[in-house]
Order: C-alpha cells, then structure tokens, then sequence
C-alpha cells in the first residue's frame, strides 16, 4: 500500500514547500535587514543581529492578496525593562501583493544593547512579530570562541565562530549564513537551510530528509557536476540525521561540503559547511560544533 505522504519539491537548492497555501490576505517574511531594495522594498543583507553603531534598522513584511483599503502598522518595542514602545509606524492605505519596510533610526549616540521586538498589525489585529537584538561588538564574555544565533521564525539556535561575519541571505529558505571573512575568499561558509513539510505521520520524518539529501544530491551530481564522498545516516549530540560529504569544481578550485539533515516539528533543518579545499580542514571543527549545537525551541 502506498504510504500518504506528499512532498513537493522545488528544483532551487535547498527548497521545498509541501501543502497548499493559503489565500487570504495576510503578512509573510517578517524581516529586520541593514537594507531595503529601493524599488521592491524587500530586505537586503537580513539579520537578527546589530551592533550598537548609529545605523538604521529596516523592518519589512510581504503583504499578500490584499483589497484597497488595507491597514499595516509596525510597533517596535525595546525589552529592557518590560516593554516600552519606541516607535509606530502606519501604512493607512496599501493594497496587493508586495513589500512594505520602514526604517527604524537609532538615536545619535547609537542604539542601546539589548533584545527589541516588531510586532506587525493588519486592520487593527496582531499578525505576528520578530524579535532582534543589538549586541557588544565582541564576543560573548565567558565564551569568546562561539556566538548564538537564534530564530524566532523558525524556532532553531545555533553556534557559529565569533570571528566569522554574517553573509547575506540568498533565498528565504536560508535562515541565517556566516563567512569566514566578509570576501569569502577562500570560500569558507556555515549556513542552516529550513525546508517545511507536511507529513502525514510524523514517523515518516526519515523519508522527508530522504527527499531533501535526494534533492541535493541531484545538485551537487547533476548540476554542479561533483560526486558525492560519503552519505550515511549520524547522530549529533541525540539528533538523528543523514549526513551528505560531497565536493565539486567551482571556478577553478575544489569545493568541499558537508550537509547534516534532521528534523524537527514539521521542519528538515540543513546545517551545510562548504569550503574550499584547501581550507576544509581548518574550519571543518566549527561544522562539527555547530551540528551538535544544534538545538529547537519552537515557533
């Protein structure tokens, strides 16, 4: 008998959306960024994470199959002491489907250190809200080898070198990336990939990672023309997951990467380390720690 389990999967690395979507009018992609795209108003270099200097925040939402007349508003609160409203922003009259942003500007002598959150209104009812933090330029006192990156949205945390710099987000599967340095050159890069899926039985979880390695696998053997050096199924500090060791040309040199897949509530999650060659060995640890710092709290 055929088991009830349906996947769909698109043929953009690392994506996959599984279910219908609904169509009513609502906010998705609820993003805080150090920059908008001046035309479309979609966030560019996203991050939960700033330092304290005096630069401006953009928070930004995507509205969805909205009717004229349609009312957003963004209240952003500062979580020091409880929480105090800081700022408001209306959007009395937006219709369609696109991006909205706004940009949120520090006070002279820059931002105060601390957690803040942007709650997202639509005709006056909550829809949602994203939480973002200013932190100390160093590292974390007690830990100078290792940041946290945390997601809200996504409901993951993880550690990342302190030395390394965030990257920007290619596509919205990417929850967060991190560069050995800001040029990436050597390549040397961390990132974690969500792929939501509907399972019609949650013990059908081995078959929804088996998908997403399938999905890669066909990248790196296909379209990237690499080979994949080892698959196996691993287990990471208690988390079950399939393991991919794969390598393939890019420009010139030899690219190395790891991919550990697992699961958690409705989510494949992807840690993926990728390097070249000749510095694989160098940073390899930090994708080991990272795996087993692995940890979910959630949406």
């Amino acid at each position: 008998m055929m088991k009830k389990f349906a996947v769909v999967v698109c043929l953009f690395l690392l994506t996959a959306a599984l279910g219908l979507a609904q169509s009513t009018t609502r906010i998705t992609e609820m993003r805080t960024s150090r920059n908008v795209d001046p035309k479309l108003q979609s966030p560019i270099d996203v991050s939960e994470t700033f330092l304290p200097e005096a630069l401006p925040i953009f928070i930004s939402g995507k509205l969805l199959d909205a009717p004229v007349g349609t009312q957003v508003k963004i209240v952003v609160y500062y979580l020091q002491n409880g929480e105090q409203q800081i700022a408001v922003h209306e959007f009395p009259d937006i219709s369609g489907t696109g991006y909205f942003s706004f940009r949120l500007n520090p006070p002279a002598s820059g931002w105060f250190l601390g957690k803040f959150k942007a709650a997202f209104y639509l005709n006056g009812k909550e829809q949602g809200s994203i939480g973002f933090a200013v932190v100390p330029a160093k590292a974390t006192p007690g830990h100078p080898e290792y940041r946290t990156f945390s997601s809200r949205e996504h409901g993951f945390s993880i550690q990342y070198p302190a030395g390394w710099v965030e990257g920007q987000r290619t596509s919205s599967s990417v929850a967060c990336m991190f560069l050995a340095n800001a040029a990436n050159s050597p390549v040397a890069s961390l990132n974690v990939q969500v792929v939501p899926v509907t399972l019609a039985n949650p013990s059908q979880f081995k078959e929804a990672i088996n998908l997403v390695a399938q999905q890669l696998i066909d990248q790196i053997t296909k379209n990237f023309q690499g080979r994949v050096r080892k698959d196996s199924w691993a287990t990471a500090d208690g988390k079950e997951g399939r393991e991919l060791d794969s390598e393939y040309p890019y420009r010139g040199t030899s690219i190395r990467q790891r991919q550990f897949l697992t699961y958690d509530a409705g989510t494949v999650f992807v840690v993926i380390y990728t390097s070249d060659e000749k510095v694989y060995d160098s940073y390899v640890g930090h994708y080991l720690k990272a795996i087993k710092s692995l940890s979910f709290s959630g949406k």
